[in-house]
């Protein structure tokens, strides 16, 4: 578990929260970072959505659960209303036990090249307002939405901020930083200033409301029942498309679409408005739902709580929730076999069950398997031969590495956390000693005495502070500002610190009455 972790604030993505997190525990290496919050060092940060929560909930203790980092810290409920039941479950497991580019895909992110964000965007009043309340600016998530160029609270149009994702390694966390920012507000005008204040209002409220229930099918629902009462559904349950495209462009204009990247080629079978209106596959963008829900209905909220959907012309659809319930109740079956298999053969391995239940297997493993993880055996670790290696020279070598580099770092005036990684990655040793560090017990036991948390390096920087600085009279407050602690952090180390302090004047005290 984290010694301590910047908590996130308001509509932050949990992207600037552990960028704020690095610079404040004094790693190095976003390598040591990244490890701390997800386990592994070869993750690539992900800067909408991300992976692996379960890992990060975990050692942020009980005061995050993975479901809160996801709704609440990445743009994920933007796209949750508009996916299948299927792939929501699928998705958002995906998204807390691994994380992969491939979901971008699968959830529409990169359909129609909506508007695409090569930076990252703010606005500078949200900026600004952020420096007088917490000290520092942080990446808002709803500024961040493909397609939305102003800020629903103040209004002004959103900047780009000067340090780009493609001017740092792919391992680097950015973090705003006030220098970089201009907080000096754009006074030009856009057109359809109106259309676009009113599309990020409509995204704020996805990203915000709790659309848990919603899901693709019931919004294809939705849209049959208001093109129905707009005349656009023909009796024949057929949608009339010309005149649903005439109606649709005079609605916003052709500027207007252009604009957002989602202008209509009405002679192409497979247009974003044809498919989006059709129960397709196919995945539509998020901000091409608003434009066709602001269509229909003008009022988002209205639309996902206040719209009935059961009409005549589509009682058919109803079936999908009968096959849902079936669903569930052939997991819960499915899952009461595995369990009474695993309790009438203890000694079962994992691919035991599997051969042996292999349909039952299969479906859980696509429809639940979180649960399936948590009951199944525990994997069976196989031992491998370490006999070609002598592990007890290796391991005093290493430790003879390690010392020589430990004495360098502590005595270097350039403030580096005392880790694995520092120690380890420099002698060139540290995917040796992160694959078999239990083979080296020397080594761990040095590891264990020298590595600092983040108080123990937050301290040792302190110290460092008032020795350089002891002869000007340093006061505990400009301890704090040149060692670059946080407030909230600062209260954990500050009685060591004044008491350091205050044996170093004394001593400068006595020193210099002496003389």
């Amino acid at each position: 578990m984290l010694d301590f972790f910047t908590d996130p604030y308001k509509d932050e993505l949990i992207y600037s929260t552990i960028a704020r997190y690095h610079f404040y525990s004094g790693n190095v290496d976003f390598r040591d970072t990244i490890e701390e919050c997800f386990g592994k060092r070869t993750m690539i940060p992900s800067f909408e959505i991300g992976g692996k929560f379960e890992y990060l909930s975990k050692v942020l203790g009980k005061k995050y659960s993975s479901d809160e980092l996801i709704m609440k810290h990445t743009i994920m409920p933007y796209y949750l209303p508009f996916i299948s039941d299927k792939i929501k479950s699928q998705t958002i497991d995906e998204i807390k036990n691994k994380g992969s580019y491939a979901l971008y895909t699968r959830l529409g992110i990169v359909a129609g090249a909506i508007c695409k964000k090569d930076g990252i965007s703010y606005c500078p009043l949200c900026a600004d307002d952020d420096l007088d309340k917490y000290g520092e600016p942080y990446i808002h998530r709803e500024h961040q939405l493909q397609g939305i160029y102003l800020c629903l609270h103040h209004g002004v149009l959103l900047k780009e901020y000067s340090l780009k994702k493609v001017d740092v390694s792919r391992i680097e966390y950015i973090r705003l930083e006030e220098r970089y920012l201009d907080l000096k507000t754009d006074d030009s005008i856009i057109d359809d200033y109106d259309k676009h204040l009113k599309l990020a209002e409509d995204s704020y409220y996805l990203l915000n409301a709790n659309l848990s229930g919603i899901s693709k099918e019931k919004i294809f629902m939705k849209y049959r029942k208001l093109l129905f009462q707009k005349g656009l559904l023909k009796g024949n349950n057929t949608i009339n498309q010309r005149e649903l495209y005439e109606e649709f462009i005079n609605f916003y204009g052709k500027t207007f679409l252009d604009k957002l990247d989602c202008n209509i080629d009405y002679s192409n079978e497979y247009n974003w408005l044809k498919v989006i209106s059709r129960k397709s596959k196919r995945s539509s963008h998020p901000l091409r739902h608003l434009l066709f829900i602001s269509f229909l209905c003008e009022n988002i909220e209205e639309f996902f709580y206040r719209t009935d959907c059961k009409i005549g012309e589509i009682n058919k659809r109803i079936e999908h929730y009968f096959l849902e319930n079936a669903d569930i109740n052939k997991l819960k079956i499915y899952k009461e076999i595995i369990l009474k298999e695993i309790a009438d053969n203890k000694g079962l391995s994992r691919t035991d069950i599997r051969s042996g239940c292999k349909k039952e297997y299969m479906y859980i493993y696509r429809y639940g398997k979180e649960w399936l993880l948590n009951n199944l055996p525990e994997k069976i670790e196989i031992k491998q031969d370490h006999r070609r290696i002598d592990w007890d020279k290796r391991d005093k070598e290493y430790l003879k590495l390690l010392k020589e580099k430990y004495e360098e770092l502590i005595n270097s005036e350039t403030m580096i956390r005392i880790t694995k990684g520092s120690l380890s990655k420099p002698l060139g040793i540290l995917s040796n000693i992160e694959k078999k560090l239990d083979n080296l017990p020397l080594t761990k036991k040095f590891f264990d005495e020298v590595c600092e948390s983040t108080t123990d390096f937050q301290i040792r920087r302190g110290k460092f502070v008032i020795d350089t600085h002891i002869d000007t009279g340093i006061k505990l407050w400009e301890v704090q500002r040149l060692a670059g602690i946080r407030s909230e952090h600062f209260k954990n180390v500050k009685n060591e610190l004044q008491k350091y302090l205050n044996e170093k004047l004394g001593e400068l005290y006595y020193g210099k009455n002496k003389t």
